[in-house]
Formats: structure tokens, sequence, C-alpha cells
């Protein structure tokens, strides 16, 4: 019995990713191809909350099983529902980074400033999760850890494009700063407020 209910688990998960792949790369093919495009809303217009595709899809699994008989009392969903806010925890300290990193900065710049943080949890050079990645020496304020008094819903946006995957920065590219390093510059973001200005190298490359 208990070999049933992973599989019919696993099967409606795998369901709700794909519906939720789908609408994505709808999406990315209605802004002509730009995955990390988004709407220009404000934040004051649209109330609804920020979530990330595997989100979407944990949410939809839980309630294919709550259809099905499954209370939320059960294993499998608790288990679901442990999983969304792992990924909420993710999506609020990548936010916090882009905040703290990029608050002011065009869209393009904020979302190259969350892809430098996911792409470090796939890198052998860096550790495997987002709460990590940022806890490391050097890198990263802890502030964004504990978070700040207001993180825009624009920032929340890029960090949502970046856990997705939808962005067009490259998986190589782990470094952001205000120097070059790494092997090569990918792009170098200029950033000029009128009373300040400055240039920000995204490169590629490996650690020290």
């Amino acid at each position: 019995m208990r070999k049933r209910n992973l599989v019919l688990f696993l099967i409606v998960l795998c369901m709700a990713m794909v519906v939720v792949m789908v609408a994505l790369a709808a999406d990315a093919f209605a802004f002509g191809g730009k995955g990390y495009a988004r709407e220009e809303n404000t934040q004051a217009e649209v109330k609804t909350p920020v979530r990330t595709a595997k989100q979407e899809a944990l949410h939809q699994a839980a309630d294919i099983l709550r259809d099905v008989g499954y209370t939320d009392d059960s294993v499998e969903i608790k288990t679901l529902q442990a999983a969304w806010m792992a990924e909420q925890e993710n999506l609020n300290i990548v936010a916090r980074v882009v905040m703290g990193e990029a608050g002011y900065c065009p869209w393009e710049h904020k979302v190259a400033v969350a892809a430098v943080v996911v792409n470090r949890t796939k890198s052998p050079y860096f550790p495997s999760t987002v709460r990590e990645v940022v806890a490391q020496p050097y890198q990263y304020t802890t502030l964004y850890l504990t978070g700040f008094e207001k993180t825009t819903r624009e920032c929340y946006e890029a960090a949502k494009v970046a856990l997705d995957g939808t962005d067009d920065v490259p998986d190589d590219v782990i470094w952001q700063a205000e120097f070059v390093q790494g092997t090569s510059v990918w792009w170098a973001s200029v950033v000029d407020t009128g009373w300040y200005r400055s240039t920000t190298y995204f490169c590629r490359g490996v650690a020290w």
C-alpha cells in the first residue's frame, strides 16, 4: 500500500510540474522568447503573491491528492507543504539579495544578480542550497538571510525568474562584482542613477 501511495504521489507531482512548465514556456513565447520578460504591472497594481513554478506545482499536487481523499495530516500532503515552505525561503532570500545588491538597478540587472545566486547552487565550487550560498563568508551579507524592512515586488519577480530557470543568464555565470574575475565577462552592466554611477561585471568561470 505504501509503495502504491508513493507511486501515486510521484505521478501527481510530475503531472503538476508538467502543467506549470508548459505555462511558463507559453509565457516566454508570448514575450518573444525572452524568458526573463515580465508584465509591466507595478507592485500597487498587482496584489497576488509572487510564487515560483515549483511552488505552483507543489500546490497543484496537494490539491490533486486532496481530491482523491488525502488529508492535510497525511505524510504526502505534509511533505509537499514542507517543500513549498523551503522554496518560499529560497524565494525570500534571493529577493532580498536582489534588493540589497540591485534594488535601484534596471530589470535585467536584477535578474542577473538573482541568477548568480541560483547558478552557484548548481556549481560544484559552491554550496548546493540558496541559504548556504548566501551565508558563505565574504560573499553576501547575512542580512539577506534575516530580511529587510521592505523588499519590492520587482525583486521577488526577478528572484522567481532565476529560480524558475527562465532567465537568459548562462549557468556558468557565478561572479558579480565591480571588478573582473573568473574566466571571462558575460555582461558589464552600467548603472547611472544621476547621483551614482557604477559598472557591475557578471563573469563566467570557476572559484578561486
